[in-house]
């Protein structure tokens, strides 16, 4: 069996010819999905890209290798703080990888959550921990393959090294989309990717309430009943308090009989912060290309 070699491609100019050798190599095979006929290339040719699986129109599509990123909206993570009666389940969103690889050339990529974003502010997720007091500071986030038709409902559950961090990628390293030799002119590959993201609630307790009725009745006899009740006890989710809203009023007079008359009341209101400055996250997929030459080590 051929062993296939993998290597990152950074590389960059013009391609020529057809007998080419590292970093021309691998320029030529991403500038040949897009400008020559592929079925004329007998080297390989390539093309990667990744969109929001509701918006395939959106897609963006590699250039000479470099990584491509898809955005979770800041505006849908807020919506676990309005979450519809009675749900529970993780707010889930979807989004695909999708190239092609012709000739000898195969096709590997890596998943990384790289960012939160909001206007011109960016807070690095390279640790896995979120900036604090926002939905995902508050959440775990994990990134997993999609099953069969896109289901989302098989989420992992968290390593037994878990130490505290927001995010999760499952199986993000190395990720084949296509392996060398098996590409098919005029088709590409899609795999779809889930991000399951979950408050991280607060120990929620429960309301219990017992009655014990003693009567006696007509004929003497003593009767009795006992009963009780509970409620389930649950902290919606929220953002840390931003303040207390306190406002008073005094109010002086004098009555029909002359007589003067003061009052004084007041009210109050905690503040929250609405997740509307809930910044982006950004996910990045740097593709690779793999071929199944073993000989062939290009230094890229």
């Amino acid at each position: 069996m051929k062993r296939a070699t993998t290597q990152r491609l950074v590389a960059s100019g013009v391609a020529v010819g057809l007998v080419l050798t590292g970093a021309a190599l691998a320029n030529a095979l991403w500038n040949a999905s897009t400008r020559i006929s592929v079925p004329s290339f007998p080297v390989g040719s390539v093309a990667f890209g990744a969109y929001p699986s509701n918006a395939p129109q959106a897609i963006m599509s590699s250039n000479d290798g470099d990584a491509v990123t898809v955005v979770l909206p800041g505006s849908r993570l807020a919506e676990i703080l309005t979450p519809p009666e009675e749900t529970t389940e993780p707010l889930i969103w979807r989004f695909t990888a999708q190239g092609s690889a012709l000739g000898i050339t195969g096709m590997n990529y890596d998943v990384e959550v790289r960012e939160q974003r909001f206007g011109d502010e960016v807070y690095d997720l390279a640790s896995g921990h979120a900036r604090p007091n926002t939905v995902l500071g508050k959440s775990t986030m994990k990134i997993y393959r999609a099953g069969l038709g896109g289901d989302c409902s098989a989420i992992p559950a968290l390593p037994d090294d878990a130490d505290g961090r927001n995010i999760y990628v499952f199986d993000g390293d190395d990720q084949v989309l296509q392996e060398p030799g098996a590409g098919i002119p005029g088709e590409s590959t899609a795999q779809e990717w889930c991000a399951a993201v979950e408050w991280n609630a607060e120990e929620d307790g429960r309301y219990r309430n017992t009655a014990q009725v003693v009567a006696v009745g007509l004929n003497g006899a003593q009767a009795g009943a006992i009963d009780d009740w509970h409620a389930a006890v649950g902290v919606p989710p929220s953002l840390d308090m931003a303040g207390t809203y306190r406002s008073l009023a005094e109010a002086e007079g004098v009555g029909e009989d002359g007589a003067p008359a003061f009052g004084r009341g007041g009210w109050e209101a905690d503040l929250y912060p609405d997740g509307s400055t809930e910044p982006d996250v950004v996910i990045a997929l740097r593709p690779t290309v793999t071929n199944l030459n073993p000989d062939f080590s290009p230094s890229l």
